[in-house]
């Protein structure tokens, strides 16, 4: 009679584990954040929309959050090394682009290691002049007092420009 009850208990704790394990996967695979875990894999830039600058400028509540495809040219840029170990747990590259198309310029940073740029090209390796296309995520700083750019926009993926 115990037998039973054994069995149909361990039973009963596999189709548990089983269920939290199928919970987990479908958990993990939030569709919204696919292109962050593409690895250094090749995104498809062209299927995103491309926004000009001057209009993520003038409705950076718009983009608040989301991903968005923005190409231009390499105006200037500079890379320094973060020391504060308590940003991300080692020092790292931070390089700031800027960027310019037809109607305007932003600064673009690529937070190096401890960044989300997915792809094999990182920031330090463009020179400036180069034509890039860029997946940037859009963050508007929260402090009400700020003062200078009301945009982040930090890099997701570059890839250079094809003609």
């Amino acid at each position: 009679m115990t037998t039973p009850l054994i069995y149909i208990g361990l039973r009963s704790i596999v189709l548990i584990l089983s269920g939290l394990i199928g919970l987990h996967s479908v958990l993990a695979s939030d569709e919204l954040s696919l292109p962050s875990r593409a690895g250094s894999m090749r995104i498809s830039l062209p299927s995103h929309e491309r926004i000009l600058i001057a209009t993520v400028l003038a409705h950076p509540d718009r983009y608040q959050m989301r991903e968005i495809r923005l190409t231009g040219t390499i105006r200037a840029m500079q890379t320094e090394i973060i020391t504060n170990r308590m940003i991300c747990g080692s020092a790292h590259e931070r390089t700031t682009l800027l960027i310019e198309d037809d109607s305007g310029q932003i600064e673009i940073l690529d937070q190096g290691a401890c960044g989300k740029n997915v792809g094999a090209l990182k920031a330090p390796m463009l020179k400036t002049g180069q034509p890039i296309d860029l997946l940037v995520q859009i963050m508007l700083p929260t402090s009400l007092g700020s003062s200078g750019s009301s945009v982040e926009a930090t890099i997701r993926y570059i890839d250079l420009v094809r003609e």
